[in-house]
């Protein structure tokens, strides 16, 4: 091989890795909402990439939804199962919702 193939090799090969990382750390806002439901009504609307708590009242009484780094779960509720507490944390790619039966709260990603 040439010096001039060898380094054009070099240089696509470089590419391609910085595009492959560079496309994991680059946060990609598309507009994706999270809502809180109580009785089928939005009580509450965040973006997942905001780190933050959430206090819901519920039917039977309290819960918290804590989002961090993209994912959110239920904290502090109260409920007798803690069912949802036990989920643990879900994500965008998980599209598995949140449900507090005795609460009738529902922590879903919104549907567009």
């Amino acid at each position: 091989m040439k010096k001039k193939e060898i380094v054009m090799i070099a240089i696509l090969l470089l590419v391609s890795v910085a595009f492959i990382v560079g496309k994991n750390f680059i946060h990609k806002d598309d507009g994706v909402k999270v809502v809180i439901k109580h009785q089928d009504k939005v009580v509450e609307r965040f973006d997942p990439s905001v780190d933050a708590i959430y206090h819901i009242q519920g039917s039977y009484g309290t819960l918290d939804v804590e989002v961090k780094d993209g994912k959110w779960h239920v904290t502090n509720e109260q409920c007798p199962n803690h069912i949802c507490a036990k989920m643990g944390w879900v994500g965008i790619d998980d599209s598995i919702p949140i449900v507090c039966l005795p609460n009738e709260v529902i922590v879903q990603v919104e549907e567009k």
